[in-house]
């Protein structure tokens, strides 16, 4: 065993057993009603022995008469006025156990101001004090500084050392850290005087920088290469990854290299999703597939979004499904003057209500079970609420499904849309966002020439109303219904295998609160015609999310959970697209939103399409309007 390892061992055994014995700790709460008037008076027995301690050392232990006599009668005026600027400077009240910067810096204000104080005092009455030597001041300035910052740290050094009892410490995980040294601080510290679960042993820093120092008598170690050394070492159960904006492919790497030690990886979240800007150990969470996929990280225009939000009507549809139910969380924390939520699926948008008004119990809403298809219903709703901003974001979705039901599809994605653009027209809306899909770029699936064509009649309406219309694209949604990460968790928790329809099938994907932003975005920024498409990165192929997810599992992709491929489905793609033939890609103020220029056809011919479209949905002639779908969207891959 090395020396190192042996004074760990020594130190966490023997002197833990021995303060346990003693019970320092129970007898320090006995006094915690009087906390403060104690510590008052340590802080006057230590300006005491401070300032009698300068004189013994000036004179070498040997205090002239005179000089004794000076000591006597100033003692009583030095203890007054480091006592009064400590408790000026509320040095009295901290809790020594997080012992600071801070403080210390309150210390040595106090001290020096003390100090300035007696000489002033010293100098205007020396007649009746006599001189106090001046090398005394330096010398009890140096003695108390000592004396206050050395019993604080003294106390957390205890704390921090002390705060697990011998068998907590058996009990506890032992954990390596991996993160630079300024993102890994705050969390040792806080296992330090929090963490009874956890055990520090190490912290590994991806540079080189701090290797073979230590903090908090943690060792260092340097580069993601030491891991495997590390945990052998320490007898590691789990790594933290202290990293919040590690690289894709550093985060990866450690993946692998923990998964072959068979470690645990937790992760802290992003800054920006934590309060203030800083995460605690109660924020430390498993890694989840989104850690793991190649996305640029979401900013939003926070103070114009709020004013472009706050203290309008806003309309949600589709208010109980994926997007719209997190539209409503984030329109919410806007302050609008209501939220209409208008889903025709009762038992969603009572769940997602429920939520909204136990965290926003300020925000007025009106939860309504509605359908976009009942034209009518929908002109009057307009007209009872008078929104101001319409987010449209119900449709029908799913391309397999779609395939099978192109009626539905229409009636739904089509006839809707119209729908509620004609009662936004007509109480004169300000902003009305449509929510599009990648699916509806050169489409072959049903469900993506339904979108198409909603995506054209709405672009076609700009200019002809006060209305400003706006159209956001982007792809598959993580965590959504019906998307395939969580097919994949039921196929996986079920011990395999995960279904993929072709090896080289790729998808752009974002998180829920990802897309959201942006649309939000998207929505102050439109000035009416524009579509926008959400930058998501580069497209990642579904065989990888698959053993990504095996892998997350503690898995082999390979020995323990199967992929099975089931062949391309009708309507699919093996590549998804973001701009149509002819279509050109435009920069934006945003670095996260492109707008996709093309040229719209009239209103007058849109219109006449969607009455043929209605038409054959009112008559159930399917193979009329897949032919219709052709003639509108002639790159449509009619399926036959």
């Amino acid at each position: 065993m090395s020396f190192q390892r042996t004074k760990n061992y020594l130190h966490s055994h023997f002197m833990i057993k021995f303060l346990d014995k003693i019970n320092v700790l129970n007898l320090f709460y006995r006094f915690a009603p009087y906390r403060r008037t104690v510590i008052a008076l340590f802080h006057l027995m230590l300006f005491v022995v401070a300032y009698v301690f300068s004189y013994f050392l000036r004179f070498e232990g040997s205090i002239p008469e005179d000089y004794y006599q000076i000591m006597i009668v100033t003692l009583p005026l030095v203890v007054i006025i480091q006592g009064f600027f400590f408790a000026y400077h509320d040095l009295y009240q901290g809790l020594w156990r997080y012992v600071g910067f801070a403080d210390v810096q309150n210390i040595i204000r106090a001290t020096l101001l003390s100090m300035i104080t007696l000489l002033a005092i010293n100098l205007g009455f020396s007649k009746y004090l006599g001189n106090i030597p001046r090398s005394v001041y330096v010398i009890n300035c140096l003695l108390v500084l000592s004396f206050t910052c050395g019993s604080r740290f003294l106390v957390r050094h205890f704390r921090q050392t002390s705060f697990m009892s011998s068998s907590e410490i058996r009990e506890a995980k032992k954990i390596i850290l991996i993160g630079p040294l300024a993102a890994a601080e705050p969390l040792l510290r806080e296992m330090f005087t929090h963490g009874k679960d956890y055990f520090p042993v190490a912290l590994v820093d991806p540079s080189l920088e701090h290797r073979g120092n230590r903090i908090f008598d943690v060792p260092i170690k340097g580069g993601i290469q030491s891991i495997s050394e590390t945990a052998k070492r320490f007898e590691a159960h789990e790594v933290i990854l202290a990293w919040p904006d590690a690289p894709q492919d550093r985060l990866n790497e450690i993946i692998e290299l923990c998964k072959r030690c068979q470690l645990r990886v937790r992760i802290v979240p992003p800054l920006s999703e934590m309060l203030g800007g800083r995460y605690r150990l109660a924020d430390v969470r498993d890694i989840e597939l989104e850690d793991l996929l190649p996305r640029p990280p979401i900013y939003i225009d926070q103070e114009n979004i709020q004013a472009f939000i706050k203290d309008k009507m806003v309309l949600v549809t589709g208010a109980g499904g994926s997007i719209g139910s997190e539209l409503c969380r984030l329109i919410a924390r806007y302050n609008p003057a209501a939220l209409i939520m208008v889903e025709r699926a009762e038992n969603s948008l009572y769940t997602n209500e429920v939520i909204l008004r136990r965290h926003f119990p300020e925000v007025t809403f009106h939860p309504l079970v509605a359908s976009i298809n009942d034209g009518p219903g929908m002109e009057l709703l307009f007209q009872q609420f008078q929104p101001q901003i319409v987010f449209h974001a119900a449709a029908y979705k799913h391309v397999p499904l779609m395939e099978r039901c192109p009626i539905e599809a229409a009636y739904n994605n089509i006839l809707g849309t119209r729908n509620l653009v004609k009662a936004a027209i007509a109480v004169k809306v300000d902003h009305f966002m449509m929510i599009s899909t990648d699916k509806a770029v050169n489409p072959t699936s049903v469900m993506g020439v339904t979108k198409h064509i909603a995506e054209k009649y709405v672009q076609s309406l700009n200019g002809n109303s006060t209305t400003k219309f706006i159209i956001t694209r982007f792809g598959n949604v993580l965590g959504s219904a019906g998307s395939v990460i969580p097919l994949f968790k039921e196929q996986l928790s079920n011990g395999g295998p995960l279904t993929v329809t072709h090896p080289e099938i790729e998808r752009f994907f974002m998180t829920i609160p990802e897309a959201v932003q942006l649309v939000l975005q998207a929505a102050y920024m439109g000035q009416g015609g524009d579509i926008f498409v959400l930058n998501m990165g580069r497209s990642v192929k579904i065989r990888e999310l698959a053993e990504k997810l095996i892998i997350l599992a503690g898995k082999d992709p390979e020995k323990d959970i199967s992929i099975v491929y089931t062949g391309i489905r009708p309507g699919e793609k093996l590549f998804e697209e973001l701009f149509n033939e002819g279509e050109q890609n435009q920069s934006t103020s945003h670095s996260l939103i492109n707008r996709a220029i093309s040229n719209s056809s009239s209103l007058e011919n849109w219109e006449a399409h969607l009455d043929e479209i209605q038409d054959l949905v009112r008559k159930r002639d399917v193979p009329s309007l897949l032919t219709k779908f052709k003639e509108i969207v002639p790159n449509y891959c009619l399926i036959t």
